[in-house]
């Protein structure tokens, strides 16, 4: 799902691109619109968004050492992605 949206806030600004062409009543399929600097721009914008997006599940992910890994499973037709649960502390005695 996450290489999904990388993929999709990659092509985000190409979408925008065309649809600004679009609006200023230009042809986006022409090959003039399309010559290398505007293409390095939203390239560099879409490499932006999908990196950041990156970063930010990074950020997100468990940091306990001590997790422990539940691997993806079906239960009753149902889908549970993996993921990483805090270890239950063990009595103590």
């Amino acid at each position: 799902m996450r290489a999904v949206v990388n993929l999709l806030l990659f092509a985000l600004p190409f979408v925008f691109y065309v649809g600004w062409l679009h609006l200023k009543e230009r042809n986006p399929w022409l090959k003039e619109h399309w010559d290398r600097r505007p293409v390095v721009w939203i390239g560099l914008c879409g490499l932006l968004l999908s990196g950041s997006y990156f970063l930010y599940h990074l950020a997100g992910q468990s940091r306990d050492p001590t997790a422990v890994y539940v691997p993806a499973r079906v239960e009753n037709g149902v889908f549970h992605p993996a993921e990483l649960k805090p270890r239950e502390a063990e009595p103590r005695r």
